[in-house]
């Protein structure tokens, strides 16, 4: 939704970053370059054919090259880190309000955690795939990676409103 006001003409960023936000923007960057090593260091054990897509219990039910992995960690390098850059920049981010001056800081942390928490989801959900992949324990944390994808929009929306309606 375009509100009609270029970031560049949104006022400047002020507040400081809350120390929980800082601790989990790290360690989900931290997180990626952990999996995607552990990626890395177990290609070669791989076998040329590795499961590439799970059903809902679980169980593999697609298959393909074992390249595949290492294009999951690609995106997920690229994505994670685009992410967490991302969310330094609230003023840039897309609001579906317009931002004034009052207001201004406190939607831009909301949108900052919003980014972090995605994040973070992110990154539990990059984990259970790569466990999937490479052991073929995976499953059980996808839950609960969605459940933080879910929750951070949701929560994250509900604050960002509150937030513009105390502006």
């Amino acid at each position: 939704m375009s509100t009609g006001m270029g970031t560049s003409q949104r006022p400047a960023r002020h507040y400081a970053t809350g120390p929980v936000t800082r601790v989990l923007r790290l360690l989900s960057v931290l997180a990626t370059l952990v999996i995607t090593a552990w990626i890395v260091l177990s290609y070669a054990e791989l076998p040329d054919t590795i499961a590439t897509h799970f059903g809902l219990g679980g169980e593999a039910d697609g298959w393909g090259g074992k390249a595949s992995v290492l294009v999951l960690a690609a995106v997920m390098v690229v994505l994670s880190l685009a992410l967490a850059a991302l969310s330094t920049r609230p003023r840039a981010l897309n609001y579906p309000t317009e931002i004034a001056e009052r207001g201004a800081q406190a939607i831009y942390r909301e949108g900052e955690r919003m980014m972090v928490w995605t994040l973070l989801g992110l990154q539990v959900i990059y984990l259970d795939i790569a466990r999937s992949v490479l052991r073929g324990d995976g499953g059980a944390l996808i839950t609960l990676g969605v459940g933080l994808l879910i929750g951070a929009v949701v929560v994250g929306i509900i604050r960002l409103v509150r937030a513009a309606r105390t502006a």
